[in-house]
């Protein structure tokens, strides 16, 4: 790609991801109040209830068969007694990415199979937060995770033809895609992904790790390592697609700061495909 194709492409890239579907105020809202460790359930409450479709769409998810819940959650009030601030949280975002994602679909990327894969990030990389790192507040590391491959998004609704041929490649090749999409594209998802994320006003932390997930080393934040580590695990799983024919191991850092290798967290792992499918059905199937 010459330096003015280069350019063009990068001007075209921004105005696609101007062109993306905005997260809702109430989302940003939600995720800004959250951050607060002394957040009021009730001022939550008042946010979600004053956007009717988000209060709709999450009431429909928490009376569905996921939660198994023993009565009728009537309002968001009782969603948060029952599931807690952190589990409405996420279920807003997921409502809201699910909205987001492009209408049309590529063979090489269905849009299914990358919601599976995204989705699965999320809970693995949630997890990793929250049973291998063991820290207190774990929540962000699902949005991180939901959220990582997002850039693939952008490239399938404004780049069909040029991303079908650069997913081809990398599986022709069995080359990781990252390095498919800086040669052909001069720009890798996850670049376009943290831009998405920036035109979202979305958290740094989590904009950083969206931008890192692919070249995460020693140094890297807790948020970026579980979402790289996660993205491994999901991908040797093999739940969804990713359109990485890459799978790769974790690194001696990832072993290390994780405690556990890659084997090890698989073979703890037998419920994570049922839970996704669940809540890929879930989240689907909202209004």
């Amino acid at each position: 790609m010459t330096a003015h194709m280069d350019e063009e492409f990068h001007r075209r890239l921004s105005a696609m991801v101007e062109s993306m579907p905005a997260f809702p105020e109430s989302v940003h809202q939600i995720m800004s109040m959250t951050a607060d460790i002394n957040c009021s359930p009730k001022d939550l409450v008042k946010v979600i209830e004053s956007d009717p479709i988000m209060t709709m769409k999450i009431l429909k998810l928490v009376n569905s068969a996921f939660f198994a819940l023993s009565r009728n959650v009537a309002s968001v009030q009782h969603a948060l007694v029952y599931l807690g601030l952190n589990t409405v949280k996420n279920l807003a975002i997921s409502i809201a990415t699910v909205d987001s994602l492009p209408r049309q679909s590529i063979p090489e990327l269905p849009m299914s199979a990358f919601l599976t894969h995204s989705l699965a990030t999320a809970s693995m990389a949630q997890h990793l937060a929250k049973d291998f790192l063991h820290l207190q507040s774990f929540s962000d590391h699902f949005v991180a995770g939901l959220l990582h491959d997002f850039g693939k998004a952008v490239f399938v609704q404004f780049e069909p033809a040029t991303y079908a041929m650069v997913l081809n490649e990398a599986r022709e090749t069995q080359s990781p895609l990252p390095q498919i999409e800086m040669e052909r594209m001069g720009i890798t998802c996850a670049e376009a992904g943290a831009m998405l994320a920036e035109s979202w006003q979305l958290p740094p932390a989590l904009i950083d790790s969206i931008r890192t997930h692919v070249d995460c080393n020693e140094n890297s934040s807790d948020m970026t390592l579980t979402v790289a580590a996660a993205n491994t695990v999901v991908k040797a799983m093999n739940l969804g697609n990713s359109g990485n024919p890459h799978v790769g191991d974790f690194q001696d850092f990832m072993r290390r700061r994780l405690g556990s290798d890659l084997e090890g967290i698989i073979g703890k792992m037998d419920a994570l495909s049922d839970e996704v499918h669940d809540m890929q059905n879930m989240v689907q199937s909202a209004p």
